[in-house]
């Protein structure tokens, strides 16, 4: 287990809070990828990559990957973010503009057709996201969680609703270590 002092930015916008808070990290390693909400539904989106929930309700964020016509990614429009309605009939919904803006949306530095794609949320700009292709030619984000290279799964958000904006004061990114297989839990807490 490993504890440092994250500055994360814009996390919180996340959920609407505009100004950058540090954050306590905690990263833990095990067998398998915990399901924090296990009665949430989980996407399952053609080239899915990852996907955000919050504890607010089950609709969920997916980030899922453009291919073009052979497979590889395409580069005029890597990476789409929308919700999946899950508290609803689980339908398809863009992000709307306050969303891709502040919290949800992807901001992909300049692809370079052959090469892996860089990008970041717009809430987490320090946090850089890679957009490439696996072994077996799926596609995949690989994010670095402390000295660790990992395959994001998903990011939960622990949301408490009042006031103007929705506030933040946790949240965890769950995902796979590269090189051990081994699955990687980074818990973040308000400093």
């Amino acid at each position: 287990m490993k504890t440092a002092i994250i500055g994360l930015g814009l996390w919180a916008a996340l959920c609407g809070a505009a100004l950058a808070r540090d954050f306590t990290s905690t990263v833990t390693e095990s067998d398998h990828i915990e399901k924090l909400r296990p009665e949430f539904q989980t996407p399952d989106d053609a080239n899915q990559l990852f996907y955000v929930q919050r504890s607010s309700n089950s609709n969920t964020v997916v980030y899922a990957a453009h291919l073009d016509s052979r497979g590889e990614i395409d580069m005029s429009d890597p990476i789409e973010a929308f919700w999946r309605k899950f508290n609803i009939d689980g339908g398809k919904v863009g992000l709307n503009l306050v969303e891709r803006m502040m919290a949800y949306g992807v901001r992909v530095d300049r692809a370079q057709p052959g090469q892996p794609v860089t990008f970041t949320i717009a809430a987490l700009p320090e946090r850089k996201l890679t957009l490439t292709l696996d072994a077996r030619h799926k596609p995949e984000a690989l994010m670095q969680v402390g000295n660790r290279n990992v395959k994001l799964a998903y990011v939960y958000l622990h949301v408490i609703e009042g006031g103007l904006m929705p506030k933040v004061p946790e949240l965890d990114i769950l995902g796979t270590d590269t090189a051990t297989g081994k699955a990687v839990h980074e818990h973040l807490v308000l400093k």
